[in-house]
Order: structure tokens, then C-alpha cells, then sequence
């Protein structure tokens, strides 16, 4: 499967070609290896095993795991890498039960036992998608056959009558939650260029099917005057508001991740127009609200609370957006400057604005290889 060469979107911006290599690194430093307190989200088990803490709601999660390898996978820290992996087995993933194979979505930090053993199923693909890309950087086949293993064990999970596969097998689409019962999705969760490789990996080409389908269900998800999401939605794009969170029904954390997907498809191995489309319309979205903020309803109204500020992780994720857009077009220069502005996420909410902070500054440079 031929892979296009992403655009370094700072040199485009105008900064210079080493300018994301620092930035990367620093974030790296800051938040793989920086200060406990203040900056770091990654803390070691043992001398082989590591785990990463969302700090401000003190658990570990299949989430963080999951970007941990995929961070450290493209940036060639392998022995951080393996630690990663080495607790994620250890401590995450479910030996027995209905839950087998997949990964808790939710760990403590006191002892490490499960504090729900459901899976979240953007974890398994970033699990999956990290060890595809170690097996490639690091030559370890061993990576590649447990990212086969995790790819068809997604799709295949037999119906225990608790839980089933994590791609509802009538939809092609990703479920929120391989429980059963759970018959919607999340718009964030359909990682379309994850599912080409997951495809070309494993020979199954079911995979490809479900990039059509993600592909069409995301055009009736993304609003069509905003190109905004929401968190949670039906399969036909239709957005769902849940007694646990009343406020799903719009676009927020989740959500921000949505823009990402889109252009690292396109980027990749140009997809489909309508991406191109979605991440425009987003983008024109924010330039019309400057100084724009983190939380809207999908139609650009107010969120139901006070919405926040924009945060690292949507600041990030816009950027990478611009990976859609021509060269030399006016609406480059605004976002990648809104992240090169930013300092490393630190203090209390660092973890997911820094997870994303991280990954966006990989998408934005262009030094996402899948």
C-alpha cells in the first residue's frame, strides 16, 4: 500500500527545519522524563516496567498506555517503549473472564488492579497501531505478531453474551464499548489510516470496509456548517447525550481528536475528498471564533457549561489539521503559530493536553509513519 510523505507544517509556517525536532524533544524530556510533581505523566513499576498516570483523576488508562507506545514507537525510544508494553500485559490486559484479550480501560495507581476491565476500544487500536509501527522502527517481528494477534482478536472476539468484538460485525463501524448493549460509537475512535495498515498487517481485508464505512458515517457525524463532531454518536451520526455524561451530545475532549484522524488519512494516503472537506470547514470554524474555545455544541453554539478556554490538545489537533490544506494557504500559518506558541502541558491536567500536545506536534512536523 503506497504511503505519501507528510508536509513538515512549522517549516511551511516559516520557523526552520530543526524548529519541531526541538519541540518534540522538549515535550519528550518534559513529560516522559521531566519533574514528578510537575511535569512528568510517566513514572516506572520496576527497572523493565512503566506506567502513565492520568494525573488529575489519579488512575491509569488503556488511553494513556496506548499513546505512550505510539509516542515512543515513533520517536525511537524503544527500552521506554518496551516498558510501556511490559506493565500494559502485566497489569491492563484481561488473561480470563469475558474481558479476555482486551485491555482495562481503567487501572489504579495504589496497587495496579483493574478498576473496570471493560476495554475502550481507541485503546486496543493504539496499542495495536504503536506495535505495528516498533515491529517496523526497532526490526522486531515479535511486535508485529502480537499487533496481529490484538488486530484480529478486535474484529473476531466470539459473543460471550457479555462481551463481543469491538467493530459492530453489521455496522463495519467501532462500538464505543465491545460490551454488549453499547450500540453506538464515538466519532474520535474511527482511526481511518489505522484501519489500512491494520488491513495490509493482517491480510483481512474486511478492514477496508470499514474505512468506507467510517468514512461515510463521519460525513453525517461532522456537522455540516462546522465540521464539528460530538463525543458520542449513533451509527448514523446522529449525536447521543448519556446519563454518565449529559454533555456527549457535543463536541469537547474526544472530539478534538476527530481533525487528526481525518488529515493523517489524507496525508498518508490521500483519502477521500470528504476529509479534506470536514478538516476545512473545522478550521474555518475556529479562525471565525478567535481566541476560540475547547467545548462547543455541534452547531458552534454554546456548550451547556461555561466552555473553556482552548486548551494544548485542541490547539494541537488543529494544527495537525492543516495537513489537509494546499501549500501556501493563509490558514497554515495561524495554527501551527498557535501551537509553536504553546509551553509543554505541566501541573495538574497535564496528562491528556500533553498526550495530544505530543501527538499533535508528531502530526503537525509530519513524522507520522504508520
Amino acid at each position: 500500500m503506497e504511503r505519501l510523505i507528510p508536509r513538515d507544517m512549522f517549516v511551511e509556517a516559516g520557523y526552520g527545519p530543526s524548529f519541531a525536532a526541538q519541540l518534540i524533544q522538549n515535550a519528550y524530556s518534559k513529560l516522559f522524563e521531566g519533574d514528578p510533581i510537575n511535569e512528568r505523566v510517566c513514572f516506572d513499576a520496576s527497572d523493565d516496567m512503566s506506567y502513565i498516570i492520568d494525573i488529575g483523576h489519579d488512575d491509569i488508562r488503556s488511553e494513556g498506555m496506548s499513546y505512550g507506545m505510539y509516542i515512543t514507537a515513533l520517536t525511537g525510544h524503544e527500552r521506554q517503549f518496551d516498558k510501556l508494553w511490559n506493565f500494559s500485559k502485566r497489569y491492563l490486559r484481561n488473561d480470563d473472564g469475558p474481558h479476555v484479550g482486551y485491555f482495562a480501560w481503567q487501572v489504579s495507581t495504589t496497587d495496579f488492579c483493574k478498576m473496570d476491565p471493560g476495554a475502550a476500544p481507541d485503546g486496543e487500536e493504539y496499542f495495536a497501531m504503536a506495535l505495528l509501527i516498533a515491529a517496523e522502527k526497532f526490526n522486531r517481528p515479535d511486535l508485529k505478531d502480537e499487533a496481529i494477534g490484538l488486530i484480529n482478536w478486535m474484529r473476531n472476539k466470539p459473543n460471550n453474551g457479555i462481551v463481543g468484538p469491538m467493530i459492530d460485525p453489521e455496522r463495519n463501524l467501532v462500538k464505543f464499548s465491545p460490551v454488549l448493549g453499547n450500540d453506538f460509537t464515538d466519532p474520535s475512535y474511527n482511526t481511518i489510516a489505522f484501519y489500512r495498515a491494520f488491513a495490509e498487517a493482517t491480510g483481512d481485508e474486511r478492514w477496508y470496509t470499514t474505512v468506507e464505512q467510517s468514512l461515510e458515517y463521519l460525513q453525517k457525524a461532522a456537522h455540516p456548517v462546522t465540521g464539528l463532531c460530538s463525543e458520542y454518536s449513533e451509527y448514523d451520526g446522529t449525536p447521543r447525550a448519556t446519563p454518565w455524561y449529559p454533555e456527549s451530545d457535543c463536541f469537547s475532549g474526544d472530539a478534538w481528536r476527530v481533525a487528526m484522524n481525518l488529515s493523517l488519512d489524507y496525508a498518508l494516503f490521500k483519502g477521500h475528498e470528504c476529509e479534506k472537506q470536514i478538516c476545512e470547514k473545522m478550521l474555518n470554524f475556529f479562525n471565525s471564533k478567535r481566541p476560540y474555545l475547547a467545548d462547543y455544541a455541534i452547531d458552534g453554539g454554546d456548550f451547556p457549561r461555561p466552555g473553556r478556554n482552548a486548551t494544548p490538545g485542541v490547539i494541537a489537533m488543529n494544527a495537525a489539521a492543516t495537513q489537509v490544506l494546499p501549500t501556501d494557504d493563509p490558514r497554515i500559518k495561524p495554527f501551527v503559530k498557535d501551537l509553536a506558541a504553546l509551553s509543554v502541558p505541566y501541573r495538574f491536567w497535564r496528562y491528556y493536553d500533553g498526550m495530544l500536545y505530543l501527538i499533535g506536534l508528531l502530526a503537525t512536523a509530519g513524522k507520522i509513519r504508520i
